[in-house]
């Protein structure tokens, strides 16, 4: 944790929320890097559950001696260890939904929204956060925007799921050839990484005015 000045009184809600955020977030992200880390051992496949639910145990039990101070601290964390994290969570979200950025474009708005609540606590001024809000909508945008730009040229490859997904907005005829499969990749990255931008930048803004009586 970073101790840098901030105010971080928190309503009961806010405090919370906070609580269940950790108490599931914590756990998880253990269970994910020691499923993750066994799995590219030299260790008999038949282990590697055992060894992704060690990890779960002692995610919970870091939370629960840990939780007081980490509630309180929350909005402190420094830059550096929120990164890792959140790209940890975006190549969990890629696969969870089968490439498509649904789950890392909802990362991106909880980020967005961790930033304004940390702007908010830090009491900044609105000038400034405006930085802050920025920054935040440039770096998810940006991971949206690479993540679906690889996911995509790997979809090129695969006809069919595109004609499929296609299908259901009626554009199925694009992913005839190779050639339109690319065009079309090539020109949605942008368009989501510019929605990206924009709507991180919205509901860090929204966080960052919530309970202070901005307009």
């Amino acid at each position: 944790m970073n101790h840098e000045v901030t105010d971080t009184t928190m309503s009961r809600v806010e405090s919370v929320l906070v609580t269940l955020f950790l108490c599931v977030a914590c756990p998880l992200t253990l269970f994910v890097i020691a499923w993750w880390t066994s799995a590219s051992l030299s260790i008999p496949e038949t282990a590697i559950p055992g060894w992704a639910l060690a990890g779960l145990a002692l995610g919970i039990v870091v939370v629960m001696v840990k939780r007081k101070r980490w509630v309180g601290g929350f909005y402190t964390v420094r830059t550096s260890l929120v990164i890792p994290v959140y790209l940890l969570w975006s190549g969990v979200a890629i696969m969870m939904f089968m490439g498509l950025p649904v789950g890392i474009a909802a990362l991106g708005l909880l980020a967005g929204f961790y930033i304004g609540r940390k702007g908010h606590h830090a009491r900044k001024e609105a000038s400034l956060f405006e930085t802050d809000a920025r920054n935040v909508g440039l770096f998810t945008a940006a991971v949206v925007g690479l993540l679906s730009l690889a996911m995509g040229l790997l979809a090129v490859q695969e006809q069919h799921s595109m004609q499929a997904i296609l299908a259901t907005v009626g554009m199925s005829r694009l992913a005839a050839t190779a050639a339109g499969r690319i065009m079309l990749v090539v020109a949605a990255v942008p368009v989501l990484a510019a929605i990206q931008y924009w709507l991180t930048q919205k509901v860090a803004q929204w966080g960052f005015r919530l309970g202070s009586g901005r307009t």
